[in-house]
């Protein structure tokens, strides 16, 4: 192989994503049009963190390309898909958090002008909060007051998932099957809860056809609600391409709901769990295209990389283990690659209970590689997504950004920021995030990862710098407009706050 030669002349910077971009022009080149390759393409989207454009564009050319290239593509787009379901998870996490703060700032208030509907939405945000046992209260006391047959029949569906949870089977299955209604979001919101409770007497595929065929026939564009329940259901049953299809028609930045609470008070309400749906859907996307991938041999070992990365963001430990074991056996792996890979180990060995193992393995790799500010980055990033206190890497990260300058260290400040936001201190996070983040285009996703500005978003909500927040998701929506229900929840507690509309618009 001609990677160091493909390398130059590319003039291919030797980072992570690189050093893919040489592998997979190695398996794309042929055509004598490297410049116009749609992988070529897809990468430098990639790079520039413009994943749905990137994965858009790339799909739609891949019955057309040669067969020598299809695995390089596929392998391209797992990648991208897996990025957007990285940053949907963080993006849904952090909309839980600021809706639930939101909506039960709505439901305490009293008066003529009281929202009705707040009680319905804040129980359906607590439902996927981590705690469901705390959505009952809220849905039970929407479904005792007066309100469209519609919402009542979400709310007791809503209710049915608390059972669900619980471990009342027969209990969810009984409110389900007690909704009759001949509207078509309901039917996608109990073919929903079907599909999460893998009800094995229900087709749940079927009955989001059935609803989005008839919504065809009419003309009519899908509602938020079919879109957020039917990419749930389609990414359960690995049914992609209806997926796809679905997204393309649907328009992410939709209210679910408006209700007009007063004169002049009209309350926009989101469902949290659109952001969840298209994280688990991107990621089914993500793991069918790196299978893909991985059955070539030449793109095997790098494919089980990020398949086992796939694993880790599904919560599927073993599976995690596997793919990152074959992919550190083999002799096709990229130094660099693998020290990434056994930071990975280190996170699945701790999710496995083996919490020493993997804090030693953090140590050791930190102890030998200390001025390598990414292998630093993702040693925090992996103590910060399990919310743990890593000592060493910590100081030894912190020690390198005071002694480094420049660009090179600023993914260190980067992991050290989004250590402290999973160690919720959020004043240090902030210092951290703010210095690794780009000067000059501060809150531009193609000079930032996004994931990381989710981060920091959340850190300045925290620390009640709502402006600075709302300027992050203001710039994040002109690529990703589902970060329109983050928009509006903030702005709204920034108004209650400031008994004001704010200083910033929501356009």
């Amino acid at each position: 192989m001609r990677s160091a030669e493909c390398g130059v002349r590319n003039k291919l910077r030797v980072t992570k994503t690189g050093l893919l971009c040489v592998m997979l022009l190695l398996c794309a080149a042929g055509s004598g049009h490297a410049a116009d390759d749609a992988v070529q393409k897809a990468m430098k989207a990639y790079e520039k963190h413009r994943y749905e454009e990137g994965a858009r564009d790339l799909r739609q050319t891949l019955s057309s390309l040669p067969q020598n290239k299809q695995s390089a593509a596929q392998l391209a787009l797992g990648m991208l898909y897996l990025k957007n379901a990285e940053l949907h998870q963080g993006l849904f996490h952090s909309s839980v958090v600021v809706n639930a703060d939101y909506l039960n700032r709505l439901a305490r208030e009293r008066g003529s002008s009281r929202s009705k509907y707040s009680d319905l939405y804040l129980g359906l945000t607590l439902l996927e909060s981590g705690k469901p046992e705390n959505a009952a209260a809220p849905l039970e006391k929407f479904l005792a007051g007066t309100a469209e047959k519609k919402h009542k029949a979400f709310a007791a569906i809503g209710l049915g998932m608390v059972e669900h949870h619980a471990g009342n089977k027969q209990k969810a299955q009984d409110a389900w099957n007690a909704v009759q209604s001949s509207d078509q979001d309901v039917k996608t919101e109990l073919a929903f809860a079907w599909s999460r409770a893998v009800a094995a007497d229900k087709n749940a595929p079927a009955l989001c056809d059935e609803v989005l065929a008839a919504g065809r026939k009419s003309g009519a564009a899908p509602s938020i609600i079919a879109v957020k329940n039917c990419l749930g259901v389609y990414a359960a049953a690995g049914l992609m391409d209806k997926g796809m299809d679905l997204l393309q028609r649907g328009d992410l930045k939709s209210h679910a709901y408006r209700e007009s609470a007063g004169r002049s008070k009209v309350i926009s309400f989101y469902d949290v769990q659109l952001l969840a749906s298209l994280a688990k859907f991107y990621l089914a996307a993500a793991t069918a295209s790196l299978e893909h991938a991985a059955a070539d041999a030449q793109l095997r070992s790098i494919a089980n990389y990020y398949l086992s990365e796939a694993s880790v963001l599904e919560g599927s430990a073993d599976q995690a283990a596997k793919a990152a074991t074959a992919f550190l056996a083999s002799p096709q792996a990229p130094p660099q690659y693998k020290n990434r890979a056994m930071v990975r180990q280190g996170l699945v060995q701790y999710q496995k209970g083996k919490k020493a193992d993997a804090i030693g393995l953090w140590d050791e790799l930190t102890r030998n590689q200390p001025n390598d500010p990414e292998l630093l980055a993702d040693v925090l990033f992996a103590c910060g997504r399990l919310s743990i206190e890593c000592p060493r890497p910590a100081q030894t990260a912190a020690s390198a950004v005071e002694r480094g300058e420049g660009k090179r260290f600023a993914v260190a400040n980067i992991g050290l920021g989004r250590y402290y936001v999973g160690r919720k201190d959020y004043a240090r996070a902030l210092t951290y995030l703010e210095t690794g983040r780009d000067k000059g285009n501060k809150n531009k996703i193609e000079f930032n990862d996004p994931l990381m500005l989710v981060d920091l978003a959340e850190a300045y909500y925290r620390t009640k710098k709502y402006s600075e927040a709302l300027e992050i998701y203001f710039e994040m929506s002109k690529q990703f407009p589902q970060v329109r229900q983050l928009q509006e929840a903030l702005q709204g507690i920034y108004s209650m706050e400031h008994k004001s509309a704010g200083d910033v618009k929501i356009n």
